[in-house]
């Protein structure tokens, strides 16, 4: 209900005890439940994802670079396994992430046009009334306005 945009309200209740039976709501719906509601209204986890693949990929991009010049400078005389098969998990994990954030976006949009909500929703409706404006107030300034009938 957030999306039309007007200003949420608390109402206060008290709460009244069980008077039998048990709760059918486990842990597991109530985790879906949660899921549901943070991933079915926001594209902010779709952002986050795309956002953290940038990052990783810069830092294994980063990390090349840095292995790189040790090597070249001679500060790294061995390399071994380890490093270039970070740079590749890091350089392909983030890209990966990217690419889905970047689909995942697109989804998210094609939903937001699928649900065929309204463009805008209306809060109040002011009625406009025959009121004449004198010419000098019209928005034009001076001269008919458009509100006034003219007088030949």
């Amino acid at each position: 209900m957030l999306w039309t945009g007007f200003a949420p309200k608390v109402i206060p209740y008290r709460r009244e005890v069980r008077q039998g039976g048990r709760s059918r709501w486990t842990f597991a719906k109530k985790v879906t439940y949660l899921l549901d509601g943070a991933l079915s209204y926001s594209y902010r986890p779709l952002r986050l994802m795309s956002l953290l693949g940038l990052f990783f990929g810069t830092c294994g991009l980063l990390y090349a670079s840095l292995i790189a010049v040790l090597r070249l400078t001679g500060a790294l005389p061995q390399i071994g396994i380890l490093p270039p098969l970070m740079v590749a998990v890091l350089v392909l994990g983030g890209t990966q992430m990217l690419m889905l954030g970047i689909i995942g976006e697109y989804i998210w949009r094609t939903l937001a046009q699928a649900r065929n909500r309204p463009l805008y929703v209306v809060d109040r409706v002011f009625e406009y009334s025959d009121v004449r404006m004198p010419a000098s107030e019209s928005p034009g300034g001076p001269g008919p306005s458009r509100l006034e009938e003219p007088t030949d």
